[in-house]
């Protein structure tokens, strides 16, 4: 009888989360997304996500497997945010470079263990997805850029008229607002509803990359529902930005260079490596810690389903299954 009860007060706290999260996320990415195009200060987290009793609600859910999916969803928005919220972090965040970036890291670490039981990486690749081997101890190559992709160039794309194309190809249904600015970005408003794509200006083929590699992103947002893991959130991205591939051998050499950046970026924060390859830490790792593995295994990925082509959406749904599946909190 306890155990149903604790089920029980398990199940009415997630629908608690879950009420108020659609409630408060909604105007929250809205207003992210108009304050990330317009380059001025983001808002904060909603409350929902920021507060204790929710972090012990995860923690109460983490026993009853029944509830392991929607739990997971939570996770991955609530987890990243307390530790970035917690006051050692807060203080360490201060100008970037490669020391400030040992102790940024170490303030992260020393927070995952204390409130979740476990290091920074472990925690964040599981629930990103990843489940790779980590790169053994070796400097990894740093690639030269690859001439030719940031030059001007006429763009044979229109952002609005792409995503039609997209959305019809690709079964997706719901509201993708484009909005202009001077880096890309995707925000999901409501899971299978509503998204805002942030789109630079199509002035090169780098720039024609990042436009479909975020309508990528606005295809999952359309097609799965919430708390999508970061590794198959990032493989549509990459399947379909591959589209340029046809155009342009560049492209071709762009991907490769990223995943290259990607791998060598992973080792330096796994502490395989010492190497600094760069005057400043690049911005991924100061802003976005553990998603250069993230990225790595979403290549691999993407390159499973371009060998098997099928329908993104059943694609996405199965990769997510086998993901969440592995995934322990």
């Amino acid at each position: 009888m306890a155990a149903a009860c604790d089920l029980l007060e398990a199940e009415i706290a997630l629908d608690r989360i879950d009420a108020e999260l659609a409630v408060e996320l909604p105007p929250h990415m809205r207003a992210f997304a108009a304050a990330y195009a317009a380059n001025t200060p983001v808002p904060a987290a909603p409350e929902v996500l920021r507060r204790g009793s929710t972090l012990r609600a995860i923690e109460m859910c983490r026993a009853h497997p029944v509830l392991a999916d929607r739990v997971l969803a939570i996770a991955r928005l609530a987890i990243p945010i307390a530790i970035e919220d917690d006051p050692r972090v807060i203080a360490a965040r201060a100008a970037p470079s490669w020391d400030a970036l040992a102790t940024l890291t170490a303030a992260r670490d020393t927070a995952a263990r204390e409130r979740f039981g476990t290091g920074l990486f472990p925690l964040v690749h599981r629930l990103f997805g990843v489940g790779g081997a980590p790169p053994g101890t070796r400097d990894m190559p740093w690639p030269a850029p690859v001439k030719g992709w940031h030059d001007p160039r006429p763009s044979p794309l229109d952002p609005e008229t792409t995503w039609t194309e997209l959305a019809a190809r690709y079964g997706a249904e719901g509201r993708v607002d484009i909005v202009r600015g001077d880096r890309a970005r995707t925000f999901v408003v409501e899971p299978g509803r509503h998204a805002i794509v942030v789109v630079p200006p199509l002035g090169s083929l780098a720039s024609q990359f990042a436009l479909l590699h975020e309508l990528g992103h606005a295809l999952v947002a359309l097609l799965a529902p919430a708390g999508v893991p970061r590794v198959v959130d990032e493989a549509a991205a990459s399947y379909i930005a591959r589209g340029i591939e046809h155009a342009s051998e560049l492209a071709v050499h762009a991907r490769r260079r990223r995943l290259q950046l990607a791998e060598a970026l992973d080792a330096i924060e796994r502490g395989a490596t010492a190497a600094r390859p760069t005057d400043q830490p690049p911005w991924a790792l100061w802003h976005d810690p553990g998603a250069q593995a993230a990225y790595v295994e979403a290549e691999a990925i993407a390159d499973r389903w371009c060998a098997e082509p099928g329908p993104l959406a059943a694609a996405i749904a199965r990769e997510r299954a086998r993901v969440d599946h592995s995934t322990s909190l």
